[in-house]
């Protein structure tokens, strides 16, 4: 059966949405047929009945194109527009609050929850000045942006690499100064979970692993 199927060639082509369904559907599954299925099927956007009738030559074609695709090294994307919206990642990481750091946290501990941290990490610009801008202010409603998954992973391993670069510094700095007061080990400990947190997922998370569709 001869099917018009709109095959993603790139990570830019695949919904967030689309791979929170397919981890979903596939999890705690390792019929290899039933993964393979759903890949055309979920990434595709037809029907699972439909794929059966594929020609077997053209089910592997976009099979490996989509593998392909998801073997893709994702980018950081600072600015993106969609829906005539422009949003942009939280300006300054230096800056970012309890409220933001915690919901981030929270919410990428889990895929389900992924487009909800892309709206914590993303907000609609309100103010822009040549590269400077401003986003509107968190006020943690608990929406969903359901972005392309190439800025999703993006944002992901900036967002984490940043995380660990301060860890990495602030663990230098303790060693260094733990010896001179200690109250600065307790402080860490009181206030670093946030930071151990998002660690401990940097280290959960294999972009590989995660896209893996074989």
């Amino acid at each position: 059966m001869k099917l018009s199927l709109r095959i993603p060639t790139t990570l830019n082509d695949i919904k967030l949405s689309q791979y929170k369904e397919f981890i979903e559907a596939t999890k705690d599954n390792e019929d290899v047929d039933y993964i393979n299925r759903k890949t055309i099927s979920i990434f595709c956007n037809i029907d699972e009945s439909l794929v059966g009738k594929m020609k077997k030559s053209d089910f592997n074609d976009a099979l490996e194109t989509i593998e392909k695709a998801l073997e893709q090294k994702p980018k950081f994307v600072e600015r993106f527009k969609m829906n005539g919206v422009e949003y942009g990642f939280i300006p300054k990481l230096d800056d970012i609050t309890l409220d933001e750091q915690a919901d981030i946290d929270t919410l990428l501990k889990d895929v389900k929850t992924f487009d909800k941290a892309a709206a914590v990490m993303y907000r609609p610009i309100t103010v822009k000045k040549r590269d400077k801008y401003l986003i509107e202010d968190y006020k943690g409603e608990g929406n969903s942006l359901d972005v392309p998954l190439d800025i999703m992973l993006g944002a992901i391993d900036f967002f984490l690499t940043l995380q660990n670069d301060l860890l990495n510094y602030t663990l230098n700095y303790i060693g260094q100064e733990a010896v001179k007061d200690k109250k600065i080990l307790q402080t860490l400990e009181q206030n670093g979970v946030g930071i151990k947190t998002i660690t401990d997922l940097r280290k959960g998370i294999s972009l590989n692993s995660m896209m893996s569709v074989s």
